[in-house]
């Protein structure tokens, strides 16, 4: 165990430190603020104060994890052994800078309750984070600084204790915002994808499409089955998320009345775990969010505690505020729609923090680190030695490696053949 002492315990510093040592590293960490309580250990012990009480580790403290609310805040990047660091300290610091405050203004993801410009779906955007700007998005800074403190902790205090740890793992998912490309669509709504196929002359998408409705052909997105063969010999266990709401200009998935529909989630939760894709207006609406759980969950026939959202995270306050009412959820959603890398800048799951209510919750958020949009936006090759990369680099066996795919990343498209090859061959060399 790790003894801090410090001149006041906030939420703020108790959260910060129990995900830096706790959850990352595996260390117990315990807080006092009696001076002699502190000079009795004889144990491993750290001061996270405004100047060095003796010889102990010593850390010197920026202002942030005891204040409330969310303020504009001038960051400096500098660099520390190779690595990204901002809110820098004294010289008589045992590190550089505040490693506690820029690891909660980067989990906390703080400047996302600050002024920031919106995308057209009302999303944070990626180059506006701090991490874009200073290139070290595709960093797990969080864990690395933590990995980097522990080796000076242990030069000080070689007994210090860590728990047993299990080794890095992989969570892929699989997003299902509509399961059928053409199939169980209403009549207006193939007419509709029927006359943008024409204006825009995509003749393999007519004639693609009008083989499928005639039964000629299999629905390119109907690929559950090719899923179920990947996975069945692997220890790698995907999750399936399905959208399972009313069709809407953002949510165009299949009708939630479709028994087909039904028959299909069922069938992939009889060999995987499955959960609900949320709605743009259920994130809005708290009403409709308890709605579409309660739906899904009655074709699962049993309940769900985690979730990812259609379209990704907007911001964390916005998406996550009616989630809070689960108990024990956890969420597979933080990451960037258009960008790989570390939204909250570490690969280990943690806590929501409701920096509104300047409150720790039970939420859980695990690091998405790419999406199929974002891979894309690479030549194939490239994109999987990038998440192969991405993974490799995780420091610390509490990292977890998550990325997503849609189901149709199994189209049998030709332009689509790479990157079906891709995916099948990283999840059997992952294995």
């Amino acid at each position: 165990m790790l003894l801090v002492y410090t001149h006041k315990i906030t939420p703020r510093l108790r959260y910060t430190f129990k995900h830096f040592f706790e959850s990352v590293l595996g260390i117990k960490v315990d807080f006092t603020t009696k001076l002699e309580v502190f000079i009795a250990q004889n144990g491993p012990k750290m001061s996270y104060a405004n100047a060095p009480l003796g010889n102990e580790f010593f850390v010197n403290s920026n202002a942030l994890l005891f204040e409330q609310g969310a303020r504009d805040i001038e960051i400096a990047v500098s660099q520390w052994e190779g690595l990204p660091a901002f809110f820098d300290c004294s010289k008589n610091s045992m590190l550089p800078f505040d490693v506690f405050a820029a690891t909660f203004f980067l989990i906390s993801r703080y400047e996302e309750y600050l002024t920031h410009v919106k995308d057209d779906s009302d999303r944070f955007m990626s180059d506006q984070c701090l991490a874009v700007q200073n290139n070290f998005l595709e960093l797990p800074v969080i864990d690395l600084w933590a990995k980097k403190t522990l080796d000076l902790l242990l030069q000080k205090f070689p007994e210090l204790e860590q728990s047993e740890q299990s080794t890095v793992h992989c969570i892929p998912l699989v997003e299902v915002a509509s399961a059928y490309k053409y199939k169980h669509k209403s009549f207006l709504r193939n007419t509709a994808q029927f006359l943008i196929s024409l204006s825009n002359f995509e003749i393999w998408s007519i004639v693609e499409q009008t083989m499928v409705l005639l039964g000629l052909w299999k629905d390119p997105w109907n690929n559950f089955n090719a899923f179920f063969s990947l996975f069945k010999n692997t220890r790698v266990k995907p999750r399936f998320f399905f959208l399972f709401s009313k069709i809407t200009f953002y949510d165009q998935g299949i009708s939630i009345f479709n028994d087909t529909f039904h028959s299909l989630i069922k069938s992939v939760a009889d060999y995987h775990k499955v959960s609900l894709l949320v709605s743009t207006e259920a994130r809005q609406k708290v009403k409709v969010f308890k709605s579409e759980l309660e739906r899904f969950e009655s074709i699962i026939h049993r309940n769900t505690k985690f979730l990812r959202f259609n379209r990704g995270v907007t911001t964390v306050f916005d998406t996550y505020r009616n989630v809070l009412g689960m108990e024990q959820a956890e969420d597979f959603s933080l990451g960037y729609h258009d960008r790989i890398g570390y939204r909250a800048s570490t690969a280990v799951p943690f806590r929501f923090y409701d920096l509104g209510n300047e409150i720790e919750t039970a939420l859980v958020l695990y690091a998405v680190v790419a999406t199929e949009e974002a891979l894309r936006t690479l030549d194939v090759n490239t994109a999987f030695k990038k998440l192969e990369d991405l993974k490799k680099q995780i420091p610390t066996s509490t990292g977890v490696h998550v990325f997503s795919v849609t189901n149709a990343i199994f189209s049998t498209h030709n332009k689509n053949t790479l990157w079906k090859e891709a995916y099948t061959n990283y999840i059997i060399n992952y294995d």
